[in-house]
């Protein structure tokens, strides 16, 4: 569960007015709520960081949870229901779904003409507007495209998080001068696991995700009364038109000092190259993000030490849901250690259920095959075929620890 310190925030006020009304996770409500806001806000709100750091306020969370019970769904619904109802126009022109390319998600900010002033395909945001909000359900879905040969997907995404040109170069140029991309993505734990590899969360595309675990809150809430939707739209409104004017953000003194803090709270989290440690590498980004946010929608250029302590306390919350996911799978992480004992020799499908599991899996309630399959699919375990001795008869599976991958430096 959440700290109530997360929801200690106008956005955390709002999720906690919905509440009662909607089965979705509170914290599923907020996440979206703050990752919709950092879109509809805009490129002119932004933090300096350093020399030259320049951060839009951007955050992208990622909704995990289990098929029916997870209600991911169901929380986004209900922040987006109150987005609607405070900006119906950029509800529908600015919200789309289908990420399948880095070419595509370039075109979606091509500008009118191209570079011979020709009209050019139509624009998919308004004309003037950079800001594209992507609602993929079906995260596990843009997955498998951007492990496509030649996708350039993930390299798109990585950029488009820092903000700013998405140009391309390729024979299919786009000029993207500007764009403002906000993503909140639904997932299973089963398929994250499943279909992310080592090298897809050293790749650095991951760890600009916030990783949101939701699960159903509640059975049959009554329907909110129009007035309070009413009423809550109105107040979003104004203060999403109001930020949206900021320029530069800045910190008070006391929020500069708690901010140091923070960092290397968030930093201390790393040091390792296991996933989880991959995963949340960019904690303490998203966290002065969020914090720029709340300032954001407080009418203030300043971020003060409370703004702070309710994002750190969302952050937190998604640095236990990285490690829900991907760090606490014992059965998992003792079937490859046991793996990675044998060396390069390997172990066989025999060796794994008769010598580590001592024949008795099933009744331990444990699926080598499905742990298998994990592991592979992860990159943690690599698969090959032995040819049978004499060359008759079936190959023998034989699993290998893979080597673990180099870090870019991005």
């Amino acid at each position: 569960m959440a700290d109530p310190a997360a929801f200690a925030c106008y956005l955390g006020h709002l999720a906690r007015r919905i509440d009662p009304h909607t089965e979705g996770d509170p914290v599923g409500v907020l996440a979206t709520l703050v990752g919709a806001a950092g879109v509809h806000l805009g490129p002119g709100p932004h933090l300096e960081l350093g020399f030259g750091e320049r951060h839009p306020l951007l955050v992208w969370p990622m909704l995990i949870g289990a098929t029916g019970i997870g209600r991911k769904g169901t929380a986004t619904n209900a922040a987006l229901a109150l987005l609607t109802e405070a900006d119906p126009d950029f509800v529908a022109r600015n919200k789309h779904s289908g990420l399948s390319s880095g070419e595509g998600l370039a075109a979606a900010f091509t500008d009118a003409t191209d570079t011979e002033g020709n009209n050019a395909r139509p624009r998919l945001l308004p004309e003037g507007d950079c800001r594209l909000l992507a609602l993929e359900t079906e995260w596990s879905s843009v997955m498998a495209r951007m492990k496509r040969e030649g996708s350039t997907l993930g390299a798109l995404l990585r950029q488009a998080w820092e903000g700013g040109n998405l140009s391309t170069l390729n024979v299919d140029a786009r000029m993207a001068r500007r764009s403002h991309l906000g993503i909140i993505a639904h997932i299973t734990p089963k398929e994250f696991r499943g279909k992310v590899s080592a090298s897809d969360l050293a790749g650095g595309t991951y760890n600009r995700f916030l990783p949101v675990a939701v699960a159903q809150s509640k059975h049959f809430p009554p329907v909110p009364e129009p007035r309070l939707m009413t009423d809550l739209a109105a107040s979003l409104a104004a203060r999403l038109d109001h930020a949206a004017h900021l320029g530069t953000l800045g910190f008070t003194d006391a929020a500069h000092l708690a901010w140091r803090h923070l960092q290397v709270e968030f930093n201390g989290h790393l040091g390792g190259d296991g996933p989880v440690e991959e995963f949340i590498s960019r904690a303490a980004a998203n966290c002065v993000r969020i914090a720029a946010i709340h300032a954001a929608l407080d009418r203030t250029p300043l971020i003060t030490p409370d703004h702070l302590q309710a994002a750190a306390a969302l952050v937190r919350y998604s640095i236990d849901s990285a490690r829900a996911v991907l760090g606490t799978d014992a059965d998992a992480n003792q079937l490859a250690a046991f793996i990675t004992a044998a060396g390069p020799q390997g172990r066989t499908r025999k060796d794994i259920t008769t010598v580590h599991y001592g024949g008795n899996a099933k009744r331990r309630g444990i699926d080598p095959a499905q742990l298998l399959d994990q592991l592979t699919q992860s990159g943690r375990v690599t698969r090959t075929l032995r040819p049978p001795a004499g060359g008759r008869g079936r190959p023998t599976e034989v699993y290998t620890a893979a080597q673990p991958p180099t870090n870019p430096t991005n």
